[in-house]
C-alpha cells in the first residue's frame, strides 16, 4: 500500500526576526495543514531549511509534528537526509524510534557519489532500519541525479518504497514509471506545477510546497487528478499555474515564506545565506494569490 495517496505538505519552518526556530509559529503551521486536509506531514525537508539547523532542533521538530498529527490518520514522513551516511542513518534510527510513518533520504550532497555509491548509501539505511523509506531526488540541489537504472535496482529493497522526483522532467518520471510496474514502488512528485500530468502518468500524489499556502486547494487538486476527474482537476490546475509559477522565482523557501507573512502565518525570516526576495517578486507571487483567490476554489 501506498504511504499516502494525495498530498503532502513539505512544512516550512517559521523562524523569529533574530532567526531563532519559532516553535509555537511552527505550531500553528501544522495545525493548519492538518485544518487543511493534507495526507501527511514531512518534517524537515528542504522547505524547512533543515540544512541550516542542528539535529537536535530535527529531532524535537519531529516530535512536534508526530504529538501534533497522533490520532489523525495524517502520516508524518521524516527527513533524514545527509551528506553522511552514518547521519542519515542516525536521522532513520530516531524516526523509527518515535515512530513516524516512513523517512525521506535526499541523495548526497556536495560530496555526492557514483550511481554505484547511492545503491551503497541508501541500502545501508534501509538494511539497518526497517522503516519505509522515500528516495529524494532532486538534482538542482544535490547536483546529482538518480539514474532510471539505479532506481530500479533500489525498488527491490522490500524497505524501499517510493520516490520524491523533483527533477520536474515528465519524461524521466514516466521511464521510472515504466520500469517499475509490478514492483511494491510509488512515485509522488517534487513539484507543484506537475501534480496533474504526473498523477495521471502513474503517481500517487505530491509532496507540496504550494501546500503550505493552500492545504486545502492542493490536497482537491491531487484527489481530482487521482478520481481521474480531468476537467475540474484542468480547471484547478490552471488556476494554481501562476501561484506556483511566482511560488518559486526565488529560491525555496523564500517565497513561500513571503506568502505566509502576507497572510499572517509566521515573519518572512529565514537563515543566511538564504534572504528575503525583492518586492518585485513579491508582486508577482501576491497578485498571483489574489486573482487565484478571486476565483472561489
Amino acid at each position: 500500500m501506498a504511504i499516502f495517496e494525495g498530498s503532502a505538505v513539505a512544512l516550512v519552518l517559521p523562524m523569529h526576526e533574530d532567526g531563532s526556530i519559532d516553535y509555537d509559529g511552527f505550531r500553528c503551521q501544522v495545525q493548519r495543514m492538518l485544518d487543511g486536509g493534507v495526507q501527511a506531514l514531512l518534517v524537515n525537508g528542504t522547505t524547512g531549511e533543515t540544512a541550516t539547523i542542528h539535529i537536535d532542533d530535527e529531532f524535537k521538530l519531529l516530535d512536534i509534528t508526530l504529538e501534533m498529527a497522533a490520532g489523525t490518520g495524517v502520516k508524518v514522513i521524516a527527513g533524514a537526509g545527509s551528506n553522511d551516511t552514518a547521519t542519515a542513518l542516525k536521522k532513520a534510527h530516531y524516526a523509527k524510534e518515535k515512530g513516524a510513518d516512513a523517512i525521506l533520504v535526499v541523495t548526497p550532497y556536495y560530496n555526492k557519489t557514483s550511481q554505484c555509491g547511492l545503491i551503497k548509501h541508501y541500502t545501508t539505511v534501509a538494511d539497518a532500519v526497517d522503516i519505509p523509506m522515500i528516495l529524494y531526488n532532486v538534482p538542482g540541489r544535490t547536483g546529482i541525479n538518480i539514474n532510471v537504472a539505479t532506481v530500479v535496482e533500489l525498488a527491490k529493497h522490500k524497505n524501499i518504497v517510493a520516490m520524491k522526483d523533483a527533477t520536474d522532467n515528465i519524461a524521466y518520471a514516466m521511464e521510472v514509471l515504466a520500469k517499475t510496474q509490478g514492483m511494491d514502488f510509488d512515485m509522488y512528485s517534487g513539484c507543484d506545477d506537475n501534480i496533474l500530468p504526473f498523477i495521471c502518468a502513474g503517481g500517487k500524489g505530491v509532496i507540496s510546497v504550494l501546500s503550505n499556502i493552500y492545504p486545502r486547494q492542493t490536497e482537491l487538486l491531487a484527489q481530482l487528478a487521482l478520481k481521474g476527474d480531468l476537467p475540474k482537476a484542468q480547471e484547478l490546475a490552471y488556476a494554481l499555474e501562476p501561484v506556483c509559477r511566482y511560488l518559486f522565482i526565488d529560491v525555496n523557501p523564500i517565497m513561500p515564506k513571503a506568502a505566509l507573512a502576507r497572510m499572517n502565518v509566521c515573519k518572512p525570516t529565514l537563515r543566511l545565506p538564504l534572504i528575503e526576495t525583492t518586492e518585485e517578486n513579491k508582486k508577482l507571487l501576491f497578485d498571483a494569490m489574489d486573482a487565484f483567490e478571486k476565483l472561489g476554489f
